[in-house]
């Protein structure tokens, strides 16, 4: 068996010779998947505003289907769609005006080293830390002293941070069983 050339866009493989590989990348319907596949990474704005001057396709609304597909003059979103792409801008239209932190300018090892150094003072020193009451029934030996924990500064602009990252509230802390390890 010979080598064999797979397309991700049509999901498809074939053997790769120099004739089957033109007539399939020249095919109306690799081409019609790769449009496809570029016009979803578009930028939201992009599509927004490509589809501002477009009437709504009364045959896509009216059945779900369209028989020109991405190649139709008229627009196929929905009016939620277009609410959900419009929020979207926003948000990141909103994100580019805080002005997040430049991660590839700046040297990571600067604000790690803060970081640490931040984490290495005293107890006593450390304004972020608390005293919290376990059970206010019971007088003095319930109360515990929990450090509030952070993320360095320089991870303080970014959203969707992975749960393993984020710190954990101090109340969680409360009726946690601490054991020691190894």
């Amino acid at each position: 068996m010979g080598r064999r050339y797979y397309c991700d866009f049509c999901d498809k493989s074939f053997a790769d010779n120099v004739s089957n590989r033109r007539n399939h990348l020249n095919g109306v319907q690799h081409r019609a998947l790769k449009k496809l596949h570029y016009e979803s990474l578009q930028d939201p704005e992009v599509i927004l505003s490509n589809d501002a001057s477009k009437r709504p396709c009364r045959q896509f609304h009216q059945s779900g289907d369209c028989r020109f597909g991405g190649a139709c003059k008229y627009s196929h979103l929905t009016p939620e769609d277009r609410e959900r792409l419009k929020t979207l801008v926003a948000t990141q239209q909103e994100s580019k005006k805080r002005k997040l932190p430049p991660v590839l300018t700046t040297d990571p090892g600067e604000h790690l080293a803060e970081w640490l150094n931040g984490r290495k003072r005293p107890a006593s020193e450390n304004p972020d830390d608390r005293s919290v009451r376990k059970d206010e029934s019971v007088e003095d030996e319930s109360v515990v002293k929990l450090r509030s924990y952070s993320i360095p500064s320089l991870l303080n602009g970014f959203t969707n941070l992975p749960v393993s990252i984020l710190p954990p509230e101090p109340k969680s802390l409360l009726n946690v069983d601490l054991v020691e390890w190894g």
